[in-house]
């Protein structure tokens, strides 16, 4: 374990995703944030002198800082890959941000390296850190709804992203559906034997670039256990995540959260709080969270919880499911060429 009372971390990235890891940065004693990296020059300066770090513009400055004993990889995701390899190689802990790549050897390279170095690989499935979920998931494991039949998944977004994020986001199944694929497999602890998924677009510019905002999917299990996703790019009401399992001995929910748990009845009915408005405040302890599992990595050089083989496996369900939308037909699963089966 490390002898250091504190952690000396750097951010790359100061877009979406690198503000609410700022936030969780805030909460976390043992980790120190002592430079951020931005291609927004103003950016980059203005948040240094709010976090009382150093600043840049060129994320391999602080790669081959010495001071650095690992970066949060909150860039866009084609970015991903050259910084991991780099900070590997200069001998730094990583935490990234899904995807970890854009390629099955994308992915190898970067855990292959991370094995090499001896160095922490932690990918930022957040969902498996919030509270509510990974209570559900918990229950199912210790059998309190009994033998599972039927999971079913609800992943609507808020507000809807932009039209660049979109564009360079590698499309609804790698950026939204890939979550819900790892939550079905930490749910689960097993992988499906069938998919097939079908999809539309309600939003023209994104139907223009070829992508769906709209998706259902149904997965099959060995033993005839069925789950099934419905993802959407905007729901108006705010941001919607809900799971529901069903087995043999009973149900279990997880539902959305409200800001406050007041409720207000007259004679109009029964008014209650809206829902999330968006994610970073909904996962707002997850974040938290997962950071603090990866200063636990770090200090004590553990084997992160999300897996090589649970990336690359969420990674064949994307590509995968895609298929299964383009072409309008069920897959087996173990037709994929890198399938394979947990050992």
């Amino acid at each position: 374990m490390s002898t250091k009372e504190k952690l000396n971390v750097a951010l790359i990235g100061l877009g979406r995703a690198g503000q609410f890891h700022l936030q969780s940065l805030r909460m976390i004693s043992g980790l120190h944030l002592v430079a951020v990296a931005d291609v927004d020059e103003s950016r980059a300066a203005h948040t240094a002198l709010e976090e009382r770090c150093r600043s840049t513009t060129e994320w391999m400055d602080v790669i081959h800082s010495e001071d650095v004993d690992g970066v949060i990889i909150a860039s866009p995701t084609h970015c991903h890959f050259e910084q991991i390899t780099a900070a590997l190689d200069n001998g730094k802990a990583v935490f990234t941000e899904k995807p970890l790549g854009t390629s099955l050897e994308q992915i190898d390279a970067c855990f292959s390296m991370a094995a090499d170095k001896h160095l922490p690989l932690f990918v930022g499935f957040n969902r498996r850190f919030d509270p509510t979920f990974a209570s559900l998931a918990g229950n199912c494991q210790e059998g309190v709804a009994g033998r599972l039949q039927c999971i079913r998944v609800t992943s609507r977004d808020s507000p809807l992203p932009t039209m660049d994020y979109i564009r360079h986001s590698h499309g609804i199944f790698h950026d939204c559906i890939v979550h819900d694929f790892d939550m079905l497999r930490y749910i689960t602890r097993r992988d499906p034997v069938e998919i097939y998924a079908t999809g539309s677009s309600f939003v023209e510019e994104i139907g223009a670039m070829g992508d769906f905002d709209n998706v259902m999917v149904t997965l099959r299990y060995p033993d005839g256990l069925l789950a099934s996703i419905d993802v959407n790019r905007f729901a108006s009401y705010g941001y919607d995540q809900r799971i529901e399992v069903f087995g043999d001995k009973g149900m279990i929910q997880a539902e959305n959260r409200t800001p406050s748990s007041t409720v207000i009845a007259d004679r109009e009915g029964f008014t209650r709080p809206a829902i999330e408005y968006s994610f970073p405040t909904r996962y707002r302890e997850a974040y938290r969270l997962e950071l603090e599992a990866f200063l636990k990595c770090m200090k004590e050089k553990s084997a992160p919880p999300v897996t090589h083989h649970d990336v690359r496996m969420s990674f064949v369900l994307c590509e995968l499911g895609e298929t299964a939308c383009r072409e309008n037909r069920p897959i087996r699963v173990d037709s994929h060429p890198a399938y394979q089966p947990a050992t």
